[in-house]
């Protein structure tokens, strides 16, 4: 490693976490929407939040301040190291932590749009992949995890560099252990949001307007009741099928996919 590259892993360990906990979404949203995302809702400062709480605009202002930041990291990177390096994902990794350090909020746009910048062929395969499978069976958490696991792999068949696939799945297990530990903004009610926005937080949480106790539950999301049965039906006793409706959730779509009648009510 050269000077200048010693140098540059220097600047990406110290710019790319405080580039990660700039708080830009909670400026947009505290000036443009008057409301502060610390204090609302889940507490995150993430993109989804802007969204909810800030209507669409302020939504896709959010996704290029955040994409940018991914950009930026790349970008970094590739001024002292080849293209392609795994520095480029160790900059991204530095700047998710101080995205979650900082701003409490996964990372997940700047490491997509980062991602991009870094391999976008196979950032899209990714994301083609994971999108027909995503709206296939329509269940957010596991997708979540396969689209990451899925991207792991194909950047470690691409890039052959010594020490590149320990990176990509360091970043990898980070964004999946991040998503384990944080609150979901698309777990809030629906009805709450910002009207424009609705549609979109209806697509994107998939399976949550049919939470059904065939799948365990957890008490704090949608009461100990529920949680309770549902874990009694894992284990095997005759617990009728049914389901749970979060407050201030639709219940058109569990009303149409029930489809009750006077014969079957």
């Amino acid at each position: 490693m050269s000077l200048t590259q010693v140098w540059g892993s220097l600047l990406i360990f110290i710019l790319c976490p405080l580039l990660g906990g700039l708080p830009l979404i909670d400026w947009l949203v505290r000036y443009l929407a008057h409301r502060h995302l610390a204090d609302i809702g889940t507490g995150n400062i993430s993109v989804s939040a802007a969204f909810y709480h800030g209507g669409t605009f302020i939504g896709i202002l959010a996704v290029i301040s955040e994409a940018s930041k991914g950009i930026l990291a790349v970008l970094l990177a590739r001024a002292f190291f080849p293209d392609g390096s795994p520095w480029e994902l160790i900059a991204l990794i530095a700047l998710v932590m101080g995205r979650y350090w900082f701003a409490k909020g996964a990372g997940t746009t700047n490491v997509f749009w980062g991602m991009i910048a870094h391999d976008w062929q196979a950032t899209l395969l990714t994301a083609l992949i994971g999108g027909i499978s995503f709206t296939i069976f329509r269940n957010r958490a596991s997708g979540r995890i396969v689209i990451l696991l899925l991207l792991g792999i194909i950047l470690s068949i691409r890039h052959t560099v010594s020490g590149y696939a320990a990176t990509a799945w360091t970043l990898v297990g980070l964004l999946i252990w991040i998503h384990q530990i944080i609150p979901d903004d698309l777990d809030l009610p629906e009805m709450e949001a910002k009207p424009e926005s609705r549609r979109l937080f209806r697509f994107f949480r998939g399976d949550r307007c049919l939470i059904s106790l065939n799948r365990p539950l957890d008490a704090p999301k949608v009461g100990q009741k529920a949680a309770t049965l549902s874990q009694l039906k894992c284990w095997g006793y005759p617990i009728p099928d049914g389901w749970v409706l979060p407050p201030g959730d639709d219940a058109e779509p569990l009303i149409n996919w029930l489809e009750p009648s006077p014969e079957n009510p």
